[in-house]
């Protein structure tokens, strides 16, 4: 059984999960008074993570989808990502399908940079310890 579902259960992690970085939960303690985001923000930038799969490919959740998933109006993500992008945290990103306008994608390397950033300027105080790998025993030549 994965780590994932020993954890959440299998029912919860048959849904699947998302890997979002601690120091991006933890964000507004790093960042002034003045641009700390709101808790909308927050949640926009931890959805548009957990829709990011592949890193050459920008997520593209609908505003509709993120109003759903935030439990909040169109409009209200809408204000949200214009602030995110203020702070360049995010850009916007115009698709197209098929000739038609599509969903916003959004490219996160400006938050990736500034976690990057923060990173290290805030090294980890508790890092992971690794165990080292069991090392097996070689056969001895025989003579």
């Amino acid at each position: 059984m994965s780590e994932v579902a020993n954890k959440w259960g299998e029912k919860v992690a048959d849904r699947g999960f998302s890997q979002v970085p601690n120091y991006l939960l933890l964000l507004n303690q790093f960042i002034d008074s003045d641009n700390r985001l709101s808790p909308l923000e927050l949640l926009i930038l931890i959805e548009l993570s957990g829709s990011w799969w592949k890193k050459d490919e920008q997520p593209f959740p609908s505003m509709k989808t993120l109003s759903v998933r935030c439990g909040t109006s169109e409009r209200q993500v809408l204000r949200a990502i214009s602030h995110l992008e203020e702070l360049t945290l995010i850009k916007r990103v115009k698709r197209r399908s098929k000739g038609l306008i599509a969903s916003n994608a959004y490219d996160l390397t400006p938050l990736v940079e500034m976690l990057t950033e923060v990173a290290k300027q805030y090294p980890n105080e508790f890092p992971r310890k690794i165990k080292p790998a069991v090392s097996l025993p070689t056969a001895s030549p025989k003579a």
